[in-house]
């Protein structure tokens, strides 16, 4: 069944999106590899923080590259996403070893498959839970980022005059204009299970004070937390390096590099 779906949106990237669709499903399939080597080798006992933040960068080349070519604008979004991704791993994993969120939540716990998991896993679950927030901001922060470098990367070709600084602001002001709905992405993507977590709540007749204290609200709600923190700090990143890119390239940007 999995294997039809695969053919199936396949077969619909191409028609809708030509080759750049064939491009967009070659980058999710690498994507998924990527992925997947990043499990076994956190199986394998290799230390979880170098394996995402390498894995990290890894799908970001793929995802970047492959669907939209090398050039100028990719190049600024690529250093600007990893470089985001190094800040919320930076300023998130000391937040969430000590909240301690880490491992099953009242959720979890109650679940039948955690009756046959074993927890002596010898690996860091604050880590795992970093890796997991990591991902999850992954798909809005590079989305932001190509926004902005191609947008101004076409202000750029249609006013060439323009100096690095007014790029910039120009940068900034249509991550002002997208931000809103970038955090929808997040808030919307986390809501089914927010309400599925508001639902079990209500029906356990739980109170106000355990509910803002649960664990499985908390890692709910700091998952969308730090990728809205990305996707800020991905803006500015984003509008200078594209700003300081364009103006430092020795060959002048046509349109024709779009």
């Amino acid at each position: 069944m999995i294997l039809t779906l695969l053919i199936l949106l396949f077969f619909l990237m191409m028609i809708v999106g030509g080759n750049r669709g064939v491009d967009s499903f070659f980058a999710l399939v690498g994507t998924g590899f990527a992925l997947l080597v990043e499990v076994y080798l956190i199986a394998w006992g290799l230390p979880v923080i170098p394996v995402t933040l390498l894995v990290s960068i890894g799908i970001v080349l793929i995802v970047l590259y492959v669907q939209n070519g090398v050039n100028v604008k990719m190049h600024a979004a690529v250093v600007s996403v990893c470089l985001t991704i190094l800040f919320v791993m930076v300023t998130a994993g000391p937040v969430l070893w000590s909240a301690g969120i880490s491992g099953y939540n009242e959720i979890d716990q109650y679940e039948e498959i955690s009756m046959y998991l074993s927890a002596n896993l010898n690996i860091s679950m604050s880590a795992i839970m970093l890796s997991a927030v990591v991902f999850g901001l992954l798909g809005a922060v590079m989305d932001t980022a190509v926004a902005i470098t191609t947008a101004v990367h076409e202000v750029y070709v249609n006013k060439p005059e323009l100096t690095q600084k007014e790029l910039f602001h120009a940068g900034l002001r249509i991550g002002r204009d997208i931000l809103g709905t970038t955090i929808n992405t997040l808030f919307f993507a986390g809501l089914g299970e927010c309400i599925m977590l508001a639902v079990l709540f209500m029906k356990n007749e739980d109170n106000l004070a355990y509910i803002l204290n649960s664990k499985a609200l908390f890692q709910e709600v700091s998952g969308l937390l730090i990728g809205a923190i990305g996707c800020l700090i991905v803006i500015p990143l984003s509008s200078y390096m594209v700003a300081r890119l364009l103006r430092g390239s020795k060959e002048r940007v046509t349109k024709e590099d779009i």
